[in-house]
C-alpha cells in the first residue's frame, strides 16, 4: 500500500506553538470545574490509521497525507515527505 512518511521539526517553534502543533495532530483531554467534568477534544490522526516509528515522524495513507501536512503547516511546523510502500496490517 501507498503511504506517506512525514517528518516534522519543531525545534525552531516557541513551546506554546510546539504545544498546539501536538494538540492539532494527537488531541488532548480538557478538564474544567477542577476536573469534575473532562472533554476529550480529537486531533487529526484520531480518526485516521497511522503509525508512529519514532518521534516526530507518522506514516499515514497516501490519501490522508494532505490532511496531516495542512494542520502542520498552518502552525510553522517545518516538513519533510517521503512516498514509500507498507503493510497495511502496519496502519492501525
Amino acid at each position: 500500500m501507498k503511504a506517506k512518511m512525514i517528518c516534522y521539526d519543531l525545534s525552531k517553534l516557541d513551546q506554546i506553538k510546539k504545544v498546539d502543533v501536538k494538540r492539532v495532530l494527537f488531541g488532548y483531554t480538557e478538564y474544567s470545574n477542577n476536573a469534575k467534568y473532562t472533554y476529550k477534544r480529537k486531533g487529526v490522526l484520531d480518526d485516521i490509521p497511522h503509525f508512529r516509528p519514532a518521534k516526530a515522524v507518522v506514516i499515514v495513507e497516501s490519501k490522508y497525507g494532505n490532511k496531516v501536512l495542512k494542520a502542520l503547516k498552518s502552525n510553522k511546523a517545518k516538513c519533510k515527505v517521503y512516498n514509500i510502500n507498507v503493510n497495511k496490517s502496519m496502519l492501525n
